[in-house]
């Protein structure tokens, strides 16, 4: 997007902002291209100081893109309701979203289990006793945030 155009509203490009939806979420939809072209996928995932960590089978599509190392897209939306209203052209939304782009990295061996300790907190709020050997069963990669916008939107 172009730094001249103006930000939407409800538009944040603040960091602890972004962290807080990030927070928040459960579902991160990634944008990923590959040989057969561009999809979307929605995987669980934990976020810890600017970098998204999910975990991933050694084989398939996904993992593929995203040990090329190239740039991503993703979203989160956080929390979504309909706002109904007796005209039908003031009918809304409230939510809380994130879109944004990374880079990804596929974690070595070490690396694994803390970063599926993040996964699990952001679900579980507590660390887990998680078996190194049971890690290096999965692929497990960090997402470092390269841009993003949280768009917090509510009607009253």
């Amino acid at each position: 997007m172009s730094q001249e155009l103006k930000l939407r509203k409800g538009f944040s490009d603040d960091e602890d902002v972004v962290a807080e939806v990030l927070s928040e979420g459960d579902v991160i939809h990634l944008a990923l291209k590959d040989a057969d072209g561009l999809y979307s996928v929605p995987v669980n995932y934990g976020y810890n100081n600017g970098a998204i960590y999910i975990h991933s089978s050694k084989v398939g599509r996904k993992i593929l893109a995203l040990a090329s190392g190239e740039e991503i897209g993703f979203s989160v939306i956080a929390t979504y309701a309909v706002v109904p209203d007796d005209k039908p052209c003031k009918w809304g939304c409230s939510f809380r979203s994130v879109v944004g782009t990374g880079v990804p990295r596929v974690l070595e061996d070490l690396e694994k289990v803390g970063a599926l300790n993040i996964v699990m907190e952001h679900f579980n709020s507590k660390q887990c006793d998680i078996d190194p050997v049971s890690a290096k069963a999965v692929e497990v990669i960090e997402i470092m945030i390269t841009s993003a916008t949280a768009r917090i939107v509510g009607r009253d």
